[in-house]
């Protein structure tokens, strides 16, 4: 009896993780406060670069607080419950992310990922993420793509995390994750190729409309 609570209680934090991913802080912003579905509008996305686009810089650090949250906080008590179980405290911050991606709450349509894949990393490792997050704000300023800037960003980290990491466990977990980021800005890239992604009013090749 004991060693099955041993393994079925993390699982449960797994799936737990991946219902509070599923969490469709964008979705639920714009239809309680705007009446409208932010999926409906702009890149079609759910996250916080779409929403503030559409509803203001105000509604985007809402939304983007709460996605940060939905990765976080399943670390950190995951951490806290099962200190020694790698392979448990990567599922459940793959599950959170997965959860944001695919939404139980909203019909399987989520975001990119972004927020909540820091707050994983935020979870996991705190210094590292602050490195990550400062290097995605160099990397705006210089290329003014938000999409290009996180993917770069969180890639360099996870590279970092997968030679100094003496868990596999964790180092090939966070390889998956940014390669899933970029599956999930898979259009990005292509617009990025063709030099037709938006550019933010801002930084060194902010666009001139």
């Amino acid at each position: 009896m004991e060693q099955n609570v041993t393994i079925w209680m993390p699982i449960l934090f797994i799936f737990l993780a991946y219902l509070a991913g599923s969490i469709p802080s964008g979705v639920w912003y714009s239809k309680f406060v705007h009446k409208i579905d932010v999926r409906e509008l702009g890149s079609g996305n759910s996250g916080g670069t779409n929403v503030g686009r559409n509803f203001g810089a105000l509604a985007a650090i809402l939304v983007i607080a709460v996605d940060v949250l939905k990765g976080w906080l399943p670390i950190l008590l995951t951490k806290h419950f099962f200190p020694s179980l790698d392979w448990a405290i990567m599922l459940t911050g793959l599950a959170s992310i997965l959860g944001h991606a695919y939404p139980l709450w909203a019909s399987f349509r989520g975001g990119k990922v972004v927020a909540t894949s820091i707050g994983v990393l935020l979870g996991f490792w705190f210094n590292i993420a602050l490195v990550q997050v400062g290097l995605l704000v160099l990397l705006v300023f210089i290329t003014s793509m938000v999409s290009l800037s996180a993917m770069l960003s969180y890639a360099i980290i996870a590279i970092y995390i997968f030679i100094k990491s003496s868990s596999l466990i964790y180092g090939i977990g966070f390889l998956l994750i940014a390669l899933f980021m970029m599956y999930r800005h898979r259009t990005n890239i292509h617009r990025i190729i063709k030099g037709e992604e938006s550019r933010l009013s801002f930084g060194l090749n902010k666009s001139k409309k």
